[in-house]
């Protein structure tokens, strides 16, 4: 396969990544709703590092290195709880 060729491939991955992450985080806006109707707050640590470890088992299981794959779900984890944060913002406004 020639360069430009493979480049488009990862281009490809690339939007699906994306689109993955705007489909979790529509899941997101439903747990902001679900953990306030049950009083629940943001942040739950055991849930953040349970995701966390999945993401690192996973990863092992698929032979990538877990370190920065961890790194990239503690970004999903924060991206989700800052969202969470300000939709329960908003819907005090």
């Amino acid at each position: 396969m020639s360069l430009d060729t493979l480049r488009l491939s990862i281009e490809e991955k690339d939007r699906a990544i994306i689109t993955l992450i705007a489909e979790r985080m529509s899941i997101v806006e439903e747990i902001a709703r679900e953990k306030e109707r049950q009083g629940l707050p943001v942040r739950i640590p055991d849930q953040a590092n349970a995701v966390l470890d999945r993401a690192t088992i996973e990863s092992n299981n698929l032979g990538l290195d877990p370190a920065p794959v961890r790194e990239i779900f503690q970004i999903l984890v924060r991206m989700s709880e800052e969202f969470q944060e300000q939709w329960r913002k908003k819907k005090e406004e």
